[in-house]
């Protein structure tokens, strides 16, 4: 009965999906059967090292790369194969063709038949067939081995009743023959020449600017979180400061710039929470093109600290920095907004 279940429930989320996609043919199979799959390693925050290598855990953004190490020599370093997320954002499914750690909340999936290997097309067509099983996990109920085992997939077959790998392949790559990249770089009349003149700029203190609306984080050690959908910020150089995925924020905050003790700046679109190694900086004119504009500002003062001489409140507040001006003197929010809306590639913001 249970089967018969999922038949239905899968044939009628494709059928709704692409009408045309026929799964007449299809068959559910025990995930067990199809995938081999283990756990990644635990590699505390605190213990990480920068690096090169991608280092995937339970976030459901940037593909699941939570930071990039220096992996230690328990870690396995694995390549072409999909990651699903055990907690934290449980249930996220991901491809990665390159070189990369994996944390222990997250589970490497490989096919299991090793004459067939995983490629982009393969990755696209099982991704969101593996994250269908999401829906039955939360925090109370992570998604084990045990409990992978016991999962089942819906796949196309072949006449031998195995997995169809070919038409999977085959159905994406038809797909992707549609997808038109349009790269024709498009100049804005007002920014044809991308060469700042920054002469007539005003010179503002940071507390003048955000008219001394500064918070700054709170201490949240990483024993003390769960894991969760909204985004932990502090002092990491890598995915514009974000270190965790949190369900339990000791505060909140929305559409605004972070600036952390080693004075490196992001704008955070969006709900986020930060650590006590953070300033935040909000101002009712500001919005992504004109807060990317003011980080790359800030972001210039950063050789100034170091362990140190942290970027402290007080340190910071007194910090000037040069800013385009309108006619009567004050900081131009249109101009800095329009500025990077001229930019290559800015409509994909």
């Amino acid at each position: 009965m249970v089967k018969i279940f999922l038949l239905k429930v899968f044939s009628k989320t494709i059928q709704m999906k692409s009408e045309q996609l026929d799964v007449s043919q299809w068959k559910i199979f025990e995930f067990k059967d199809i995938f081999s799959f283990e756990r990644g390693k635990r590699y505390k925050k605190e213990c990480h090292i920068g690096g090169d290598v991608p280092y995937v855990s339970s976030t459901k953004f940037n593909n699941g790369i939570d930071g990039y190490v220096v992996p230690p020599e328990y870690m396995k370093i694995y390549r072409n194969t999909l990651t699903l997320n055990n907690s934290g954002s449980i249930g996220y499914c991901f491809y990665h063709p390159y070189k990369f750690v994996c944390s222990d909340h997250c589970t490497v999936i490989n096919i299991l038949d090793e004459k067939q290997k995983i490629n982009i097309y393969l990755a696209l067509f099982l991704k969101p067939i593996i994250e269908k099983i999401k829906i039955k996990y939360g925090f109370s109920r992570e998604m084990s081995d045990d409990r992978l085992r016991k999962e089942n997939v819906f796949l196309p077959a072949n006449s031998h009743g195995q997995p169809d790998w070919k038409s999977m392949e085959e159905y994406i790559k038809n797909k992707s023959e549609n997808i038109i990249y349009d790269n024709k770089e498009i100049i804005h009349k007002l920014h044809s020449n991308k060469r700042l003149d920054t002469s007539d700029w005003k010179t503002f203190s940071i507390s003048a600017i955000f008219n001394k609306d500064i918070i700054r984080g709170k201490r949240f050690i990483e024993s003390d979180r769960v894991g969760g959908d909204v985004p932990y910020y502090s002092t990491s150089d890598f995915n514009n400061g974000l270190t965790d995925m949190v369900g339990n924020p000791l505060f909140t905050e929305k559409d605004a710039l972070i600036y952390t003790t080693f004075g490196r700046c992001f704008y955070v679109v969006g709900e986020f929470t930060g650590s006590d190694e953070i300033l935040i900086f909000k101002h009712d004119k500001l919005n992504l093109y004109n807060g990317l504009f003011l980080a790359t500002v800030l972001d210039q003062s950063k050789d100034k600290y170091d362990f140190g001489r942290k970027a402290f409140l007080n340190k910071v507040s007194i910090q000037k920095i040069k800013l385009p001006i309108d006619k009567d003197g004050n900081i131009d929010w249109n101009f800095m907004e329009s500025y990077i809306k001229s930019l290559r590639y800015s409509s994909n913001l």
